[in-house]
């Protein structure tokens, strides 16, 4: 692989505007050469005036990209010294080293979306950081001061790897002349504090966090290699998972053709499998956003806040899908053959596959990523209990979800309700035909999730910031569709027309506010659209990740998917189509929207925020130091590297605490 695709492969793609830009200058060498080929130079003292006239713009472009980079990697390592020395004094205190106390309080969480953190209760007791808080505080610092040791080899060796083109180019030594003079010199090639930074934080954790067991530590700070494919066995069972479904799926539209349920089942068929196979379909997207934000470089793993050192590659994604997938038609075709399997009852394999389903969920067995499934279920509490805590990226991202997934909730009530009631007493009613009381407020509930989060997100905010209570309104319009919506349904038969109803004309006008509100606000707040309005960018906005294409795509898409339930209603009018299968398109085409296509541009956003405030990790959370620890942390400061070189003994407990004092 040349070194150009290496560099863009292994850069950090938050601090990518610090880089040296590697491209630009080789692109500049190239444009040089060509620009003297394609000049008259004929005369010797023009070739030598346009080489040297060219070679100090050259390198004068390169000390201006060596500046940036020093001065980005000084105030980085400024940042990790401080934070190295704040992150020992709280291991010191929570350890109780003679000489050091705890903290008064903890701080609160940070900024996730563009908002300030919670407030500091100064008011509390005094609190130390936890042995659990002081280890993810660790793995975290642990691997910025890894990605910044990455920016400075990639830096170091984009100076010597264009230094060399030059002088290959234009067939001179003054690349490696320019080379030797400034690169030595410059502090973000001086390893020598970074490493020892590195060097005591192993020692640290190993000593006071892992029990003194240097494997142990090692595999909890240890970062995966930057690059590095997905491993070849995890693809295999991804292919053969795929391969496995794609057959059954054929096998069970063959069979369903050839073989279709009773009469009187076919309707309670569709209504007991539609909601699970929102789930396949769920992950399936799932796997196309994990690759799409990988290839365009969007940093779904720091935005989610999930540990880099265990996040699920798009290969498990597709497993995931494709085994329940597999489960999925495995049912459907145990419901249709239940006579070949001596099975009196086909609404048994619906029953056995919920169970299996959510037995996968929430077992807490070392397969299919426990740590991945405990994060998703551990969110969902976050989301349901929203004006309780702080709300963070990943809790409205999942609220988000819920929302486009309305269908598939309502239809697992139905399913919790038929074999409830209708199975267990034998009356095998199908579960999509009556609704009740509990239907509006089911569909209710992921527009509640949201609102609430957006009015703890106002609380918490220090700006106060009118935003979230605009978005809170956004959700709130869903309460009025439902609500008009359920009354139309409950009183259509009174009148000779549908018109004639007045909640009608109701459900339509709150339909076009929520449908205008909803579209305006994703492609204005969300996306970060219409930013622009001449040039070649029109209607989009400064900064892109993906083509432009496909920004006016989304916009269009997004606004003819929003309007989808003219067109259900028109169905439902005319008789063209049932309720329940315009019900069904309508929920595949709202999944495919925010499920897949708005979760592009949604991180995408995010991902530009992280970019401008240069956030390559999650947050550390640190607890408030008291005076006397703020009086040890100037001192150490005020030494020349504020680290120290030397590696603790067994017994020398007690001088770790001590040695910088």
């Amino acid at each position: 692989m040349k070194f150009g695709k290496t560099f863009e492969t292994h850069l950090t793609i938050e601090w990518r505007q610090q880089y040296m830009r590697y491209t630009d200058l080789k692109t500049m060498i190239k444009q040089g050469v060509d620009a003297a080929r394609a000049s008259d130079t004929s005369q010797e003292y023009a070739t030598a005036a346009y080489y040297q006239a060219f070679e100090e713009a050259f390198f004068s472009e390169c000390r201006n990209e060596l500046e940036r980079v020093n001065n980005f990697f000084m105030e980085k390592l400024a940042e990790a010294r401080r934070k190295h020395a704040t992150l020992k004094l709280q291991l010191l205190a929570t350890a109780r080293v003679p000489g050091h106390t705890a903290s008064l309080t903890s701080l609160g969480s940070q900024r996730t979306e563009q908002v300030r953190p919670e407030p500091v209760n100064t008011s509390g007791s005094r609190k130390m950081m936890t042995q659990r808080q002081l280890r993810t505080a660790y793995s975290e610092f642990y691997l910025s001061l890894v990605l910044l040791q990455n920016f400075q080899s990639l830096n170091e060796t984009g100076f010597r790897k264009i230094c060399k083109k030059y002088d290959k180019y234009l067939k001179s030594s003054a690349g490696a002349d320019w080379f030797q003079r400034y690169i030595p010199q410059a502090a973000f090639t001086d390893h020598r504090s970074l490493q020892r930074m590195v060097i005591e934080v192993e020692d640290l954790y190993t000593f006071y966090l892992a029990a003194g067991d240097r494997a142990q530590a090692m595999n909890k700070l240890r970062v995966p290699p930057l690059g590095q494919p997905t491993p070849a066995q995890m693809v295999f069972r991804a292919g053969l998972a795929l391969g496995m479904f794609v057959m059954l799926f054929v096998a069970t539209l063959i069979s369903y053709w050839r073989r279709p349920p009773l009469q009187g089942n076919i309707l309670a068929f569709m209504s007991l499998y539609r909601g699970p196979f929102t789930w396949v379909i769920f992950n399936f997207f799932m796997a196309a956003n994990v690759t799409g934000w990988q290839r365009f470089g969007v940093n779904h793993v720091l935005i989610f806040e999930i540990d880099p050192r265990s996040h699920l590659q798009p290969a498990t994604f597709l497993e995931i899908a494709c085994t329940f997938g597999i489960l999925w038609t495995l049912s459907m075709l145990g419901f249709l053959y239940h006579g070949h399997f001596h099975v009196a009852d086909p609404f048994v394999f619906p029953l056995a596959l919920i169970l299996i389903m959510m037995l996968l969920l929430v077992v807490p067995l070392p397969i299919m990523n426990w740590p991945a499934r405990w994060w998703t279920m551990k969110l969902l509490g976050r989301v349901m209990t929203a004006p309780l805590h702080y709300v963070g990226f990943a809790d409205f991202w999942m609220g988000d979800q819920l929302n486009s997934l309305l269908t598939c909730i309502v239809d697992h009530y139905y399913i919790v309700r038929f074999y409830a009631y209708s199975w267990l007493r034998g009356q095998p009613v199908p579960p999509y035909l009556s609704t009740d009381v509990l239907v509006p407020v089911i569909s209710c509930l992921p527009a509640w999730f949201r609102l609430a989060q957006c009015l703890r997100r106002f609380r918490d905010s220090g700006s106060k910031s009118i935003s979230y209570l605009l978005n809170s309104g956004k959700y709130s319009t869903t309460f009025f569709v439902v609500l008009f919506s359920t009354l139309r349904a409950r009183t259509d038969d009174r009148y000779a027309n549908t018109f004639v109803n007045p909640y009608t004309w109701l459900l339509l006008a709150a339909s076009v506010v929520s449908t205008l509100y909803c579209f305006l606000w994703d492609v204005i707040k969300d996306f970060g659209l219409f930013r622009i309005w001449k040039g070649k960018q029109i209607f989009l906005r400064e900064k892109l990740v993906y083509p432009p294409a496909f920004y006016y795509f989304v916009i269009v898409e997004n606004l003819l998917l929003r309007w989808f339930w003219v067109i259900e209603f028109a169905l439902h009018h005319h008789e063209l189509m049932s309720p329940y299968n315009t019900k069904t398109l309508a929920s595949l085409l709202e999944i495919t929207r925010r499920r897949f296509i708005w979760n592009y541009l949604r991180l995408e956003n995010e991902h530009l925020y992280n970019c401008g405030k240069f956030r390559a990790i999650r947050d550390i959370h640190l607890a408030a130091l008291n005076p006397r620890q703020e009086r040890m942390l100037e001192s150490m400061m005020d030494e020349s590297d504020g680290v120290s070189n030397r590696r603790h003994k067994p017994d020398e407990r007690t001088r770790l605490g001590k040695e910088y004092f």
